[in-house]
């Protein structure tokens, strides 16, 4: 290769590496969850950027749609059901919430989306946009209140924040990093690695109840009066929480990086 040549790679690699860093993928869980007295609320958000926004939109395109590299409105449609679909399965295998350390007596009342329109347009097309989930838990009666842990089991590494009822004693936790308590309100992290942590998986909070000034439920959000364990039913006509899309580890080059193969670009060009 004559030595124009290999300025002009030397310089094709230095345009196309920072080409990379600029669209690097972004990808952020949070987790909201805000207890009553027979339930839970489980708000997701979830934030998507750069590539994570193309394979979230390809994966419509090519899973749900006509692969013409394009999101229309009734592909979102569908990916909602499917996603819906896909995630009653995975919580009828296993459920996400315990209370000492069991399942029984917990129901699935509920389960919200709100998929963003800013996924709609071509693939190819980078974007930013938000999704939000929603699901809402009924607990037998007496079944919190008489209960001292919660367990959770969330994406590893995502935000957490938990709201117990006023009155609550929050007494310990494990599987949760950086955590901070302030009166019945707590927030962290789900653990990275929580085969290092005193749960096996997910997150697991201590506490204990004040029944004297245990809070209501808000509004709707729990059917049923504070006495009155809800039926339990998934409603079909809502969507899900989807599998976290994955994330891409890019290469990362510095000013330093840039101008060294510039400076060797330019010392061959004197040859």
């Amino acid at each position: 290769m004559n030595r124009r040549g290999i300025i002009v790679g030397l310089l094709c690699i230095t345009v196309g590496i920072s080409m990379i860093t600029l669209v690097h993928a972004e990808y952020e869980w949070t987790n909201h969850i805000t207890i009553y007295n027979n339930g839970m609320q489980w708000q997701y958000t979830e934030n998507i950027s750069g590539m994570d926004s193309y394979v979230f939109k390809y994966n419509i395109d090519k899973g749900q749609g006509n692969k013409d590299d394009f999101v229309s409105a009734w592909e979102l449609l569908k990916m909602d059901k499917h996603l819906r679909n896909k995630f009653r399965t995975s919580i009828e295998q296993k459920m996400d919430v315990k209370i000492d350390n069991s399942s029984y007596g917990i129901a699935i009342l509920d389960i919200d989306a709100s998929l963003s329109d800013r996924a709609l347009g071509p693939d190819e097309a980078l974007t930013n946009f938000t999704n939000t989930y929603q699901v809402r838990y009924g607990f037998e009666e007496g079944l919190f209140i008489n209960g001292s842990t919660l367990w959770l089991l969330g994406e590893p590494d995502s935000e957490l924040s938990v709201k117990f009822p006023e009155g609550t004693q929050i007494i310990s936790t494990s599987g949760i990093d950086n955590v901070s308590i302030y009166q019945w309100e707590l927030s962290g992290r789900f653990a990275k690695d929580t085969n290092q942590t005193q749960s096996p998986e997910g997150a697991e909070i201590t506490y204990h109840i004040n029944q004297t000034l245990m809070e209501s439920p808000i509004g709707s959000t729990i059917e049923g009066s504070k006495d009155t364990y809800p039926v339990a039913q998934v409603n079909d006509n809502v969507s899900t929480v989807p599998a976290p899309a994955p994330t891409f580890p890019v290469p990362f080059i510095t000013a330093a990086s840039t101008l060294f193969v510039i400076a060797v670009a330019l010392m061959l060009s004197k040859d």
